[in-house]
Formats: C-alpha cells, sequence, structure tokens
C-alpha cells in the first residue's frame, strides 16, 4: 500500500518504471487503430495503386527520378578502404607450409 501512495504523490516516479514501447511505429503494423495510421496507410496504399497503373516506361521513369544520394566523406572513405584493400593485396606474404622444416 506503501509504494501505491508512494506513486500518487510522485507520479514521475511511475512513470520512470514503465516500460517504453520501443520498436515499429504504430502506423506500421497490419491494421493501423489511430486515425492519423489510417490515412497514412490510406496515402501509401492509394500511391501503389497508382504506381501499379501507369505503363512499366512509366514506372522505370519514376523509379529513376529518385536517386541516392551518397555523401561525400562516404566516397572518400570507400576510395581510401578500397586503396588499403589494394596495399595489403599487394604486399602479402605466400608461406607455404608443406616444407618439413616448418613441422619440426
Amino acid at each position: 500500500m506503501a509504494i501505491a501512495q508512494n506513486f500518487l504523490k510522485f507520479p514521475q516516479a511511475l512513470a520512470l518504471q514503465l516500460p517504453l514501447p520501443l520498436g515499429r511505429p504504430a502506423w506500421n503494423t497490419s491494421r493501423p487503430t489511430t486515425r492519423q495510421g489510417r490515412a497514412v496507410r490510406a496515402f501509401i496504399s492509394r500511391a501503389v495503386k497508382v504506381a501499379a497503373a501507369l505503363p512499366f516506361a512509366a514506372r522505370l521513369e519514376l523509379a529513376g527520378a529518385v536517386k541516392k544520394v551518397i555523401p561525400q566523406w562516404a566516397r572518400d572513405f570507400r576510395h581510401r578502404a578500397q586503396a588499403l584493400a589494394r596495399v595489403v593485396k599487394d604486399r602479402r606474404m605466400c608461406l607455404d607450409f608443406s616444407e618439413s622444416r616448418f613441422l619440426t
């Protein structure tokens, strides 16, 4: 009983002990329960139906219109990693363990 009275006196203590709903967003469920979730799902389904009704060539143009943007720092990092991989590959040693001097 004392614990319940403590939570009545300090509701933030109860809030700190409640589990947080960390996971998929509510609009991403199979059946959204909020008005906003239903609106988002309806918008997405209308967009999918409109895109499906387009001819194949128009769908290809629509898909090509969205260009994936890669930041410059990521490109630089990739190029430096590839250069390092080339250097390591060129300078690696070939060890032959088939000779008997390594086995004794």
